[in-house]
């Protein structure tokens, strides 16, 4: 290998940390372990529990399911994080809680001790949980990264220890934009599969997510296989990718409690890059090998894309980060060249880079299905060489220079977005719009 031993480390710390298992939408997850975190420093009886969250995180968590739980958003996921949290599990914070759990934080809810509300002074990842019991408060700030807790703070003024996120600071670059297309492939091509237990681990977790969808019958994943079935459709590995997909991603975002391989903090994110590898693998006769090894490399693009996007986006991230990786892994299985690769993420982001993000909800399952099909005709359209120029808008002709272009119109050319669409959100939730 031509890149060097800590060049391998480096993108192999990265997977270990960003491809992790995962029980829920990340957002109120992310706010169930901050109150996890606090409440496992606190002692005595919870008499007032108020959480601030930046508007990113707010839009994307307040309309989506919580596993084992009739009830969706920041409220219900601060109360399970409370009474029934594991701050020890990461994103599995709340797996196994029984409806006795679900009853103490709905109680917790209704006596009108947890407040939620938005700091708009917080553009990137922004959690501050303050707990207070009879015996004092706890004080917890998260920032840039879901888990990344960087203080827990007691009335005593005592520090608290906590095992926040190893690796990058906050508001560090990611060390994986200092690398090459080409290093990442080579990357993908010779690592030992001994060590990327997760990826075999991902390809079970989130098809069987995806078997559970197909099972919802007005599910769109069951209404898409119904719609090959009678011919409507056609029954190519994108059209598979879109059933597997959308299936998988609104069975979760129902409150499934199985869990997902996440990627780069998402687990729609991961079941968009791995369902769409997953797809194109069968449709090609791949090895397992190969899709392993296309997941290794599709998971470090997405990682790579977020770098530039950041936690949060005003973008659908599935499409911009997820289809971006998820395009890669599919150039890999056709056997493409890196300039090949490159010419399917600039077909993606010459195309679908507009889609914004209006929060994590059930029809995220239709995004996540138009990213993993749009990744695969990508992949075939760059594969045959049909590409998008690269003075076309915000592409370019080298990665770099690409996803720094998606970044900035991510980031500043669209800010105001998140105040709009929680605008619109909000003002639905107050006239109790059907299905609101």
């Amino acid at each position: 290998m031509s890149i060097s031993l800590e060049q391998r480390s480096v993108l192999l710390d990265i997977l270990r940390r960003e491809v992790v298992p995962t029980n829920g939408c990340t957002d109120p997850i992310s706010v169930a372990y901050s109150v996890a975190v606090a409440r496992k420093a606190a002692s005595g009886e919870v008499t007032s529990l108020r959480v601030s969250v930046n508007p990113g995180l707010f839009k994307n968590a307040q309309g989506v399911g919580i596993p084992g739980s009739s009830a969706r958003g920041l409220l219900i996921a601060a109360a399970l994080g409370c009474v029934a949290g594991n701050p020890d599990r990461k994103y599995q914070v709340i797996e196994g809680i029984r409806d006795s759990d679900v009853a103490r934080a709905t109680a917790l809810v209704q006596s009108g001790i947890v407040d939620v509300d938005i700091d708009w002074g917080h553009d990137s990842l922004f959690i501050e949980t303050e707990l207070v019991t009879a015996s004092g408060s706890v004080r917890v700030v998260t920032v840039d990264k879901y888990l990344n807790v960087v203080s827990v703070e007691r009335t005593d003024g005592v520090q608290v220890s906590v095992g926040s996120s190893k690796g990058v600071e906050a508001g560090e670059p990611c060390p994986i934009s200092t690398f090459e297309l080409d290093e990442l492939v080579e990357f993908a091509n010779f690592l030992p599969l001994r060590d990327v237990s997760m990826i075999e681990d991902g390809i079970r977790m989130n098809m069987d997510m995806a078997g559970e969808g197909l099972h919802l019958d007005n599910g769109f994943g069951h209404q898409l296989a119904a719609l090959v079935q009678k011919g409507d459709l056609g029954s190519g590995m994108a059209t598979r990718a879109q059933v597997l997909c959308s299936a998988a991603s609104q069975a979760r975002m129902s409150g499934s409690r199985l869990p997902v391989m996440s990627s780069a903090g998402s687990g729609n994110h991961g079941i968009t890059v791995f369902l769409t590898c997953v797809a194109a693998a069968e449709a090609l006769g791949s090895s397992h090998e190969e899709l392993v090894r296309s997941l290794i490399l599709a998971n470090l693009v997405t990682v790579y894309v977020k770098a530039f996007t950041g936690t949060l986006s005003a973008m659908c991230g599935c499409g911009v980060a997820a289809g971006v990786g998820a395009t890669v892994g599919v150039v890999y299985l056709l056997k493409g060249t890196t300039m090949e690769m490159l010419g399917a993420m600039m077909n993606m982001v010459g195309s679908i880079s507009g889609v914004v993000c209006d929060g994590a909800k059930e029809g995220c399952s239709l995004k996540v299905a138009l990213a993993s099909g749009w990744a695969v005709e990508s992949a075939l359209l760059a594969a045959s060489g049909a590409i998008v120029p690269s003075c076309d808008g915000i592409v370019a002709p080298d990665m770099r220079s690409l996803l720094g272009n998606l970044g900035l119109v991510s980031g500043e050319g669209m800010k105001n977005s998140n105040r709009v669409v929680i605008g619109i959100m909000q003002r639905s939730e107050a006239g109790g719009q059907p299905g609101c």
